[in-house]
């Protein structure tokens, strides 16, 4: 993101999952570490099991994630309010533009977690916010016009 795609590093916010007892859950230590080594720790949010934890449904491979977010808003937007409190917060100029699922475990018909055997990390990236970053707009919204 930084190197690539010169992305501002202040710019950008990750998250990674802060934990949950319902599930006896713990933080993702490893996941914050190792961000930690990437990009100032007071970009990394702990968030919630609502915002860092993927499950595809009721029953199935799920796990905790990490996502990084960027700031597109003007400086003066910037200035006025930490973009940290807007992660998360369904703001249009800051918006999560990749996310790492660590699938982990099964979700049983119980609900209790089961580790799974084979462990992998599903990826993907918001290719349509990433271009909004990319470019400097404000929206990812496609105007169609019609010629006549």
């Amino acid at each position: 993101m930084t190197e690539v795609y010169k992305l501002d590093k202040d710019s950008l916010y990750v998250t990674v999952f802060g934990g949950d007892e319902g599930d006896k859950l713990g933080e993702d230590t490893e996941a914050y570490e190792i961000w930690k080594g990437i990009i100032d720790e007071t970009r990394i949010i702990k968030a919630s099991k609502k915002d860092n934890f993927w499950e595809m449904g009721d029953v199935g491979p799920c796990g905790p994630c990490s996502e990084i977010h960027v700031d597109i808003r003007s400086q003066e937007d910037k200035a006025a309010v930490s973009g940290k409190t807007l992660v998360n917060a369904d703001h249009p100029q800051v918006v999560e533009i990749w996310n790492l699922v660590f699938m982990e475990f099964n979700r049983m018909a119980d609900s209790s977690l089961v580790k799974l055997p084979n462990q992998h990390v599903d990826t993907g990236m918001g290719f349509e916010r990433l271009c909004m970053a990319l470019q400097g707009k404000q929206s990812n919204t496609i105007r169609m016009y019609s010629c006549h």
